[in-house]
């Protein structure tokens, strides 16, 4: 009788430790971003509620290709983050004015980046990032797209650490002084 006890127990042992791993997101990402819509792997994101003409994002959305959060935290004064590390994807939900309740910001993360104050990190997107006709990816250098950022009606803004390029809702930062693309964010409510 103990002998059968023993892989009975063995295996309801691994179906919880299998049920109670966290799911990670799929390895190859295709993000593409524009003005009015961000897809991953060919799922709208941008299928939330109405902020007049746009969309704002929808979570389900986000888990039907991500899967769950890895993580989700508070950030800043109350806005609430759902963090796919493994992915290096991002979004936030807001808390206050017309985007209370609703997420209004997707970012890429090309640089693990360490937030001491929330103590948490932003991983590492390592798949396939198209914004607007661009592609851009971990070894881009702002210098190497400034061109066609510039054609593409980009404001482009320069600080001692940071280089940004803005249109509408959308902006593209550079990590430090290495001239690498850091991370790229779009707002909903553009």
């Amino acid at each position: 009788m103990r002998a059968t006890r023993a892989p009975a127990f063995c295996v309801v042992l691994l179906a919880r430790t299998c049920l109670a791993a966290e799911p990670s997101p799929p390895q190859s990402l295709d993000v593409v971003i524009s003005q009015h819509s961000v897809r991953i792997n060919g799922v709208e994101l941008r299928s939330g509620p109405p902020a007049g003409i746009r969309r704002y994002i929808s979570l389900e959305s986000a888990e039907k290709v991500l899967g769950p959060p890895q993580d989700t935290y508070l950030a800043g004064l109350g806005v609430r983050v759902y963090a796919w590390r493994d992915a290096g994807i991002h979004v936030q939900r807001g808390f206050r004015g017309s985007d209370k309740g609703k997420i209004f910001k997707f970012q890429v993360w090309f640089d693990d980046s360490y937030d001491k104050t929330e103590n948490k990190h932003s991983g590492k997107f390592k798949g396939r990032l198209r914004v607007e006709e661009l592609d851009i990816g971990p070894e881009t250098t702002f210098d190497s797209i400034r061109g066609e950022l510039q054609k593409a009606g980009y404001e482009i803004t320069e600080y001692p650490d940071v280089i940004s390029a803005k249109k509408g809702g959308i902006t593209i930062f550079t990590l430090d002084a290495t001239n690498r693309i850091q991370r790229v964010e779009t707002w909903c409510g553009f």
